[in-house]
Protein backbone atom coordinates (compact mmCIF):
# COMPACT_ATOMS: atom_id res chain seq x y z
CA UNK A 1 0.00 0.00 0.00
CA UNK A 2 1.15 3.53 -0.89
CA UNK A 3 -0.54 6.98 1.42
CA UNK A 4 -0.27 10.18 -0.05
CA UNK A 5 -0.86 12.73 2.80
CA UNK A 6 -1.57 15.79 0.34
CA UNK A 7 -2.07 19.70 1.12
CA UNK A 8 -1.08 23.16 -0.51
CA UNK A 9 -0.22 24.20 2.95
CA UNK A 10 3.05 23.78 3.34
CA UNK A 11 2.94 24.29 7.33
CA UNK A 12 0.55 21.76 7.50
CA UNK A 13 2.87 19.59 5.77
CA UNK A 14 5.43 20.07 7.88
CA UNK A 15 3.44 19.00 10.89
CA UNK A 16 2.31 15.98 9.35
CA UNK A 17 5.14 14.66 8.37
CA UNK A 18 6.82 15.23 11.43
CA UNK A 19 4.16 13.70 13.52
CA UNK A 20 3.24 10.64 11.58
CA UNK A 21 5.09 7.12 11.47
CA UNK A 22 7.39 5.59 8.91
CA UNK A 23 6.42 2.41 8.16
CA UNK A 24 9.11 -0.05 6.65
CA UNK A 25 5.92 -2.02 4.59
CA UNK A 26 3.93 0.83 3.44
CA UNK A 27 5.38 3.73 1.44
CA UNK A 28 4.34 7.30 3.06
CA UNK A 29 4.66 10.41 0.88
CA UNK A 30 3.93 14.07 1.64
CA UNK A 31 2.79 16.03 -1.33
CA UNK A 32 2.86 19.93 -1.72
CA UNK A 33 -0.20 20.12 -4.43
CA UNK A 34 1.62 23.49 -5.31
CA UNK A 35 4.56 21.28 -6.88
CA UNK A 36 2.50 18.40 -8.59
CA UNK A 37 -0.33 16.17 -7.77
CA UNK A 38 -0.50 12.95 -6.61
CA UNK A 39 -2.26 9.73 -8.73
CA UNK A 40 -3.48 6.96 -6.99
CA UNK A 41 -6.17 4.66 -6.82
CA UNK A 42 -9.16 5.92 -4.12
CA UNK A 43 -9.45 9.31 -2.72
CA UNK A 44 -10.06 9.85 1.04
CA UNK A 45 -12.90 12.78 1.63
CA UNK A 46 -15.21 14.19 3.69
CA UNK A 47 -19.05 13.35 2.90
CA UNK A 48 -19.27 17.03 3.53
CA UNK A 49 -17.88 17.09 -0.30
CA UNK A 50 -18.30 13.59 -1.84
CA UNK A 51 -21.96 13.32 -1.51
CA UNK A 52 -23.03 16.27 -3.46
CA UNK A 53 -20.71 15.36 -6.14
CA UNK A 54 -20.33 11.34 -6.22
CA UNK A 55 -23.61 10.20 -4.61
CA UNK A 56 -24.53 8.23 -2.06
CA UNK A 57 -25.80 9.21 1.10
CA UNK A 58 -24.51 9.92 5.28
CA UNK A 59 -24.04 6.40 6.73
CA UNK A 60 -22.76 7.46 10.36
CA UNK A 61 -20.67 4.15 11.42
CA UNK A 62 -19.35 2.80 7.89
CA UNK A 63 -17.04 3.81 5.44
CA UNK A 64 -18.38 4.11 2.01
CA UNK A 65 -16.52 3.50 -1.39
CA UNK A 66 -18.39 5.46 -4.02
CA UNK A 67 -17.38 5.40 -7.42
CA UNK A 68 -16.24 8.40 -9.44
CA UNK A 69 -17.82 8.44 -12.53
CA UNK A 70 -17.51 11.92 -13.41
CA UNK A 71 -13.92 11.39 -15.44
CA UNK A 72 -13.03 14.86 -12.84
CA UNK A 73 -9.50 14.43 -12.61
CA UNK A 74 -9.58 12.61 -9.18
CA UNK A 75 -9.34 9.08 -8.51
CA UNK A 76 -11.89 6.15 -10.01
CA UNK A 77 -12.57 5.77 -5.98
CA UNK A 78 -13.58 7.71 -3.31
CA UNK A 79 -14.21 6.82 0.17
CA UNK A 80 -16.28 8.59 2.85
CA UNK A 81 -14.85 8.25 6.45
CA UNK A 82 -17.11 7.49 9.23
CA UNK A 83 -18.48 9.02 12.45
CA UNK A 84 -17.84 7.92 16.02
CA UNK A 85 -21.28 5.49 16.49
CA UNK A 86 -23.89 7.91 18.46
CA UNK A 87 -27.07 6.17 20.33
CA UNK A 88 -29.75 8.75 21.77
CA UNK A 89 -29.93 9.14 25.43
CA UNK A 90 -32.83 11.37 27.24
CA UNK A 91 -33.53 12.68 23.90
CA UNK A 92 -30.24 13.82 22.61
CA UNK A 93 -27.93 11.81 19.90
CA UNK A 94 -24.44 11.34 21.93
CA UNK A 95 -21.52 9.35 21.15
CA UNK A 96 -21.57 5.72 22.06
CA UNK A 97 -19.56 5.24 25.73
CA UNK A 98 -17.33 2.97 24.49
CA UNK A 99 -16.22 5.25 21.36
CA UNK A 100 -16.56 8.46 23.53
CA UNK A 101 -12.29 8.67 23.96
CA UNK A 102 -11.56 7.80 20.76
CA UNK A 103 -10.44 10.35 18.53
CA UNK A 104 -13.03 11.25 15.44
CA UNK A 105 -9.57 11.15 13.06
CA UNK A 106 -8.32 7.83 14.45
CA UNK A 107 -11.62 6.39 14.29
CA UNK A 108 -12.08 7.88 10.52
CA UNK A 109 -8.85 7.35 9.25
CA UNK A 110 -8.73 3.78 10.52
CA UNK A 111 -12.14 2.51 9.05
CA UNK A 112 -11.09 4.49 5.69
CA UNK A 113 -8.06 1.94 5.40
CA UNK A 114 -9.91 -0.99 6.70
CA UNK A 115 -12.54 -0.47 3.98
CA UNK A 116 -10.03 0.17 1.44
CA UNK A 117 -8.05 -2.96 1.97
CA UNK A 118 -11.09 -5.28 1.77
CA UNK A 119 -12.18 -3.80 -1.38
CA UNK A 120 -8.81 -3.66 -2.90
CA UNK A 121 -6.21 -5.17 -1.20
CA UNK A 122 -2.67 -4.18 -0.36
CA UNK A 123 -1.55 -3.27 -3.70
CA UNK A 124 -3.36 0.05 -3.92
CA UNK A 125 -1.94 4.08 -3.80
CA UNK A 126 -4.33 5.79 -1.46
CA UNK A 127 -4.83 10.19 -1.12
CA UNK A 128 -5.96 11.34 2.30
CA UNK A 129 -6.43 14.85 0.79
CA UNK A 130 -5.61 17.26 4.27
CA UNK A 131 -8.28 20.01 3.06
CA UNK A 132 -11.08 17.81 2.01
CA UNK A 133 -10.74 15.73 4.65
CA UNK A 134 -10.93 18.51 7.30
CA UNK A 135 -7.45 18.50 8.31
CA UNK A 136 -5.09 21.34 7.01
CA UNK A 137 -4.76 23.11 10.16
CA UNK A 138 -1.28 23.41 10.68
CA UNK A 139 -1.36 24.30 14.13
CA UNK A 140 -3.43 21.18 15.02
CA UNK A 141 -1.06 18.35 16.21
CA UNK A 142 -3.15 16.66 17.83
CA UNK A 143 -5.76 15.16 14.93
CA UNK A 144 -1.94 14.48 13.30
CA UNK A 145 -1.54 12.29 16.12
CA UNK A 146 -4.09 10.62 16.34
CA UNK A 147 -4.23 9.74 12.27
CA UNK A 148 -0.76 8.40 12.95
CA UNK A 149 -2.29 6.15 15.73
CA UNK A 150 -4.69 4.65 13.17
CA UNK A 151 -1.99 4.15 10.32
CA UNK A 152 0.09 2.39 13.30
CA UNK A 153 -3.35 0.29 14.33
CA UNK A 154 -3.74 -0.51 10.70
CA UNK A 155 -0.68 -1.67 9.75
CA UNK A 156 -0.28 -3.35 13.23
CA UNK A 157 -3.49 -5.55 12.04
CA UNK A 158 -2.38 -6.34 9.14
CA UNK A 159 1.37 -8.08 9.71
CA UNK A 160 2.77 -4.27 8.40
CA UNK A 161 4.57 -1.92 10.26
Amino acid sequence: MKIYVTSRNRPTLDLWSSTLPRPRDVELEFVDENERSARADVLVMSGVWAFDRYGGKPEREVAQLLPNTREDGLPQWIVVPPFRPVVERNGKVVVREDFASVSPAYHAILESLRCIRREFGDAVSVTLHLPLLGMDDPDDRSTAESVGRAISKFLTEHGMS
